[in-house]
């Protein structure tokens, strides 16, 4: 179970939410997929917050992954309470390490379990601290910056934007400067066999499938339900590669989608129907695996590829999945003044092309 300073963590960030409000209202939009479960779709912010899914048991709720911060868990939870269930939180599921969707665990009760993969536990020992710290030096440099375009600014709807900006970042930054990240107390290894949590409403299992968006990548399914809750190993948006394993993610798409269930629940972006975005998905890392891989082979640098692998040149991009990743970044990111979500999805693709190189 948590140790006593773990406790104490909780206790000290739960005394400082309790004073934090939200400017811009409501965090999160809950949506209602099934009599037991909920999906809580993250609105658009400056530092940007995962989905959470809401799973119901007969003693209590499992959510799945907390936030970027504290304070929006905290948000999600008086949501809970007032429009899901008065059950206490149980369970806590980290799909992976990630910023966005363990930042926020602080703000629940020391009383729920915090579960995840033991490779998952070790990465963010290792490396969650590192990277707060390095987000809120990179958040006052943000907010820095926004200043200084807020100065420039040429119309209302210029510093309207600004002033949230700047306002959004420099709350992270007081809210994040002492962070401390709580580790799963419940871990399990990577393997076939995962984890169940036995329940009469429904059973829920925490399976891992193989390496793709890292190493160490969760799916939580309810065969009651036929849902699939699954983090950024399938999302709204094009895949973020920075740690994972694009060779090994089609592969482990697949294996996820061996499992029956009727609809997605995704880290980011809306409710997915059935599976054929992950069919989607796994085509565009397919195709862009094989372009990297073939150029590479031939001898051609980095820059290279990334000027001849574009959006445009991509089959996989040029249908339905590139009208669907574009509506989604459209939906749920916050866009700066002269930005869009077409830009986004260019440097998404550079950044995966990095990636694939990199790991090739």
């Amino acid at each position: 179970m948590f140790s006593t300073l773990e406790a104490a963590q909780r206790r000290a960030a739960r005394a400082r939410l309790a004073m934090q409000a939200s400017p811009q209202g409501l965090l999160f939009d809950i949506e209602r997929v099934h009599p037991h479960a909920w999906i809580a779709l993250a609105r658009p912010a400056v530092m940007i917050n995962c989905n959470a899914v809401i799973f119901e048991q007969t003693n209590g709720l499992v959510v799945v992954d907390t936030h970027s911060k504290p304070s929006a868990a905290a948000a999600l939870l008086s949501q809970i309470a007032t429009t899901v269930s008065a059950k206490p939180v149980r369970f806590l599921i980290q799909t992976h390490f990630h910023y966005d969707h363990t930042q926020g665990t602080p703000a629940y009760p020391s009383t729920a379990s915090v579960i995840g993969t033991t490779t998952t536990r070790e990465l963010l020992a290792e490396l969650g601290e590192k990277r707060a710290a390095s987000s809120v030096e990179s958040m006052r440099r943000s907010a820095a910056e926004a200043r200084r375009r807020l100065d420039a600014a040429r119309d209302e709807t210029e510093r309207r934007y600004w002033r949230r900006h700047i306002s959004e970042t420099e709350t992270f930054v007081r809210e994040m400067r002492d962070y401390r990240p709580v580790l799963p107390d419940v871990s399990f290894p990577d393997g076939d066999s995962g984890l169940v949590l036995h329940d009469r409403l429904q059973d829920l299992h925490l399976l891992f499938r193989g390496r793709a968006h890292t190493a160490s990548d969760i799916c939580v399914w309810s065969p009651q339900s036929r849902l699939l809750a699954t983090g950024d190993l399938l999302s709204g948006f094009l895949p973020g590669m920075g740690d994972g394993y694009p060779l090994e993610w089609p592969a482990t798409l697949r294996a996820v989608g061996m499992l029956e269930f009727d609809h997605v629940l995704p880290g980011h972006g809306e409710v997915q129907q059935g599976k054929r975005q992950l069919t989607l998905l796994t085509g565009y890392i397919e195709e862009l695996n094989e372009a990297v891989v073939r150029a590479k082979e031939r001898g051609d640098s980095l820059d290279r590829v990334q000027q001849t692998v574009t959006p445009a040149s991509l089959l996989s991009l040029s249908g339905d999945f590139g009208h669907y990743v574009v509506e989604s970044e459209g939906r749920f990111r916050l866009w700066a003044p002269g930005t869009n979500a077409g830009q986004a999805i260019a440097r998404a693709v550079r950044s995966n092309i990095a990636r694939i190189y990199e790991t090739a």
